[in-house]
């Protein structure tokens, strides 16, 4: 019986990436998501993403990185099918590309949908990148690090640790489930699922909290981390460079790449029916599934 990992669930390895300490890579993520909010220019933002994606390969997470970019498939094709539907409205007259039944495909409504989806690429593979790449509890020492509230930082690596391993208890569930008898799918194959992981995920609060506080969380007294975040003067640099590196971004996103500077998507006719009709295909495709799991369940 084999299992599919979480595509944001740490893998072990001994890239150097993986061994590099958490506060650079937090911050290079942080500018990496200020850059990408700052600016709605495709080009950089795909530019982003593909550093991002060879990162992962390097580090041998590259099979992570592609669950994940499958998981944002749908996502993906209803920004383009909104955009195309519902234009903005474009200052000197919008460029017609072709007609799709009643709707026409504009060169600026492309070009913004294309826009978003390169955003949410760029953010989403910088944070897969630090994630499968670093341990929760590195997470945590790296936040304390760089002075965020303690129960902030508990909060961000518990919930680091707790999500994948919920998801891998759910396929262990449904796996005997299966191998039981069940023949039942969507929703109805979730719900009796559901509670026994949840019933699990409650006990293991609960013995979460009787473990802080056996080790006196909470009683004002100086803290103590059986893994500190390593910081030597080549990751401090690297901190710095990440640092610098995603003002000059933010600056760069604000002017000279802002959301005014967004380019049309200027593509024949066939090109645009054949993207639009393929996103409204797959957002369609998710939406008939999921109404036709709601009745059956």
């Amino acid at each position: 019986m084999t299992l599919a990992a979480s595509p944001f669930a740490y893998v072990p390895g001994a890239s150097r990436l993986h061994r590099l300490s958490a506060v650079p890579k937090l911050v290079w993520l942080a500018s990496s998501l200020a850059f990408s909010l700052a600016t709605l220019h495709p080009l950089p933002l795909l530019g982003v993403t593909v550093v991002a994606c060879a990162l992962a390969v390097w580090a041998g997470a590259g099979g992570p990185m592609w669950r994940a970019m499958r998981v944002l498939g749908p996502l993906m094709a209803s920004i383009i099918v909104l955009q195309v539907a519902a234009p903005a409205a474009c200052p000197g007259g919008c460029t017609p590309l072709a007609a799709l039944g009643p709707l026409t495909i504009s060169a600026e409504a492309l070009g913004r949908g294309v826009a978003y989806v390169a955003r949410l690429l760029a953010m989403s593979s910088a944070g897969v990148v630090v994630l499968v790449t670093t341990r929760p509890s590195d997470l945590f020492g790296a936040l304390r690090r760089l002075r965020v509230p303690h129960a902030v930082a508990l909060v961000l690596a518990t919930t680091m640790e707790l999500v994948p391993l919920l998801g891998r208890e759910l396929a262990l569930v449904l796996e005997a489930q299966r191998a039981r008898g069940l023949r039942a799918t969507g929703f109805r194959a979730l719900v009796p699922a559901l509670v026994p992981v949840f019933v699990g995920a409650f006990e293991r609060m609960g013995r979460l909290a009787i473990a802080m506080e056996a080790r006196g969380y909470g009683a004002g007294l100086p803290r103590t981390s059986y893994r500190t975040a390593t910081f030597g003067p080549g990751e401090r640099i690297l901190a710095w460079a990440g640092a610098v590196a995603g003002a000059a971004g933010v600056g760069a996103g604000l002017t000279v790449w802002s959301a005014a500077t967004v380019p049309p998507i200027v593509v024949p006719g066939r090109a645009a029916v054949v993207i639009v009709a393929a996103a409204a295909a797959l957002f369609a495709s998710l939406i008939a599934s999921t109404l036709a799991a709601i009745a059956r369940a």
